[in-house]
């Protein structure tokens, strides 16, 4: 494990560029997302109800057709 002065010798090597993107990750790390809080405790599942069975697609059917028209 590095120590904390270790960590601020290589802070300051890093450039602000680089230190406001990281700042920006530990900030979105730290907050609880939005789909976190709505789904704390509920199942997630977006395609739940979204499937509707009308008739069979796969088996064969009675009625004949000429492809070539």
């Amino acid at each position: 494990m590095i120590s904390r002065e270790q960590l601020k010798l290589e802070i300051d090597s890093v450039d602000d560029t680089h230190i406001d993107v990281l700042h920006r990750i530990i900030l979105a790390l730290k907050s609880p997302s939005i789909a976190m809080v709505e789904t704390r405790g509920k199942e997630i599942n977006p395609l739940k109800g979204s499937i509707v069975f009308e008739d069979d697609i796969i088996s064969s059917i009675d009625v004949s057709w000429n492809a070539e028209q």
